[in-house]
Formats: structure tokens, sequence, C-alpha cells
């Protein structure tokens, strides 16, 4: 679970990690009341899950009411992507000496955390060759290791109680909530200490159990819910044709089969292994919920999976008037034989070969 920025500053505030003051706007009138709230100069900051925002030029500076609000009509309904704009943090402008990079992030390589810290702030840190890079235990940050993050900083002596402070800080907020990676870049100073000019938060959608009070950050739809509801491993995507499978890998490598003919995902959905009917009848009901889609191609290899049972549950959308665009079902391996039996004494086709279902998918899609 990715966290906007103005929702990481919420959890910031609350574990002490110190940031700009600033309000959330939903509309150009909120953002100039917002901006008279915080006071001028402000800084309009464009609230998508997306990287580079400044060069995309989704975070801008205004001095005046009126700037604020031309600016905030510019960034209002601005689509970048699969996002539309339609949130700006009006934020007070943090005159600075100086910017660095400060983090905690999993190494699931090394599986342990790593405290990263760079005298570079404001870029992308896998680019900056002057990083410092220090593994720990979840459980403790040692003061050591923030010792020697203090030396390799090089700050004004005056900041060591605020660097220290921060640090700790910045650990507890990932401790207490199970988080991936807890960022801030830029991180900026002066002599009156530090401020998170950016956040970002990273939460393990498998704790969330644990954690009632961060459901309020989770933006799943309505049909992501329906697939955590039946326990299937669910991605939405772009495109028209949902793409459904059994096996993580079977699923991928048929999204990029799918995508190498020239058509576009609508969906990732790994039914998993051994998969009754039920539970592929389950998945047609998920997928044919996704608005604008054209067709499903369903790629089904039997190893703990019975071809019979994946037969059956196609069956049942159809009667039951699941499927509303055409299927693309290639099936093979246990019970391949009989199941395609069934299939055709129902009219329903099926396929041996990747490649023919491929063809035929072309064919629905002309």
């Amino acid at each position: 679970m990715r966290l906007l920025e103005y929702e990481a500053k919420e959890l910031f505030k609350l574990y002490g990690v110190p940031v700009p003051k600033g309000a959330l706007a939903t509309n150009v009138n909120e953002a100039v009341e917002k901006a008279k709230e915080v006071g001028l100069p402000v800084v309009l900051k464009s609230q998508i899950p997306v990287g580079g925002r400044g060069k995309a030029g989704l975070i801008q500076k205004a001095s005046t009411l009126e700037e604020v609000e031309e600016k905030a009509k510019a960034l209002f309904g601005r689509k970048v992507g699969q996002y539309v704009v339609d949130k700006v943090l009006i934020e007070e402008f943090s005159p600075h000496t100086g910017e660095l990079y400060m983090s905690i992030f999993l190494d699931r390589g090394e599986r342990r955390f790593s405290y990263i810290l760079s005298r570079e702030g404001g870029v992308e840190v896998e680019s900056v060759k002057d990083k410092l890079v220090l593994n720990f235990d979840h459980w403790e940050l040692p003061d050591e290791i923030i010792e020697e993050g203090w030396k390799y900083l090089k700050l004004p002596e005056g900041l060591r109680n605020a660097y220290y402070d921060l640090a700790k800080a910045l650990h507890r907020l990932c401790e207490a909530t199970e988080a991936e990676l807890v960022e801030i870049n830029p991180l900026v100073y002066s002599e009156k200490g530090f401020k998170a000019l950016d956040a970002k938060i990273i939460i393990d959608d498998n704790a969330l159990f644990r954690h009632a009070d961060l459901e309020k950050y989770s933006k799943k739809t309505e049909l992501e819910k329906l697939a955590d509801q039946y326990g299937f491993s669910f991605v939405p995507l772009e495109g028209n044709v949902a793409v459904v499978g059994n096996g993580a890998g079977l699923v991928l490598s048929s999204l990029d089969l799918v995508t190498y003919k020239g058509l576009k995902p609508a969906c990732f959905l790994d039914v998993g292994g051994g998969a009754p009917a039920d539970r592929v009848y389950q998945a047609l009901k998920v997928v044919s919920k996704i608005e604008g889609l054209k067709a499903i191609f369903m790629n089904i290899f039997g190893g703990i999976t019975n071809c019979v049972e994946v037969a059956k549950g196609v069956i049942k959308a159809r009667d039951d008037g699941i499927i509303k665009v055409p299927l693309v079902l290639r099936i093979a391996g246990t019970e391949e034989e009989k199941a395609r039996k069934i299939l055709e004494e129902n009219n329903i086709h099926s396929y041996i070969e990747v490649e023919d279902a491929l063809r035929a998918l072309e064919e629905v899609k002309a």
C-alpha cells in the first residue's frame, strides 16, 4: 500500500518527523482558502502516486493568491497516465540551507532493514554514487549506526540532537506501521533544524489486518475488494483484455504474450493451484465487472489443477450470464481431454496450444 504524500506526512507528524505546515485542497477555491491559512508563499503539490512530480510540472510555487488560483486551475483535472489530479497539498515554502536523503528500507535479499543516507536530496537515490547504506535488525536502530550516519553527513554540530531525534522518529514509524519503506526525499535543513519536504511510505499489505488505523489509507476499488474477498492475486491494469491463469508465472507470461500481440491487458488474476469449479466461477465473476472489457484470455495448465473443474466453472459462469464478452480459453494438462469434451458439449471451444489461442484472441479483438 503506497501512501500519497499528504497521507505519509500525517503519519510523519504523528511520530515526530518534522514537516512543513500544509493543508489539503480538493478544488481551486479550496486551494486559495488553504493558501490563506498556510501563509504565502506556498507550494502546490499534486497528490498522485508517481515519481518525478517536480520535473513533470506537478509541483508549483505561488507567491500571491492570484498565482495560487492560476496554478491550481492548471493542476486540478490534469491527467498523468492512469491518474487524474483531484487533490493538491498546499504547503508553506520552506527556505533551507541544504538538501539530503534519508530512508529506512526493507532489504529482502539481506533479510534486514537498511538505513540509507545521501548528501544529495531530491534525486533518485538508486543513481546516486555518494550514499551510505547501513543494515540493521528491524527491532532496533542502534545508536552506533545513527552516529555513523551523522559522521557521513558532515552537518553543523548544532543539528546533532535534531538529527538523532529524526532518525529515531523515522524508525519508530517504520516499526509501528510495519512499513517496507519510509523515505524523505528531499530532507532539508537550516540552522532551525530539519523538515521533510517530501514523504513516501509503503506499507506491507499482508500486515494490514494488524493495523485497523491504516485502513483509511487503502485506495482499493470495489473490484479489488471483491478479489480480496475471494482471495485472488489480482492487479488491475489499463487495457481491455482480462488475463486469467493458474500460477503467477503463467499469468505473467500470458500478460507478456497478450501485450506482444499488440493487445492491452485489463488485469492480472491468478486463480491459484488446484482451483475448483467455484473458484474459477468467482474469477470470471471478478474480471467480468471490469469497465470497458472487450475479451477474456484464460490460460490454464493443469498440474494440481484439474481441467474438468475449470470447464465446470466456465460453463456455470456462461450459463449464469456472467461472461458478457468473448472468452478465449486455453487448457492443457490434467484431464484436459475430458474437460475439452465437456466444453464442446456445451458449445464452448477451447485451445490446446497457446499460439492458437492468441490468434483467436486477435480475431476477437479485430
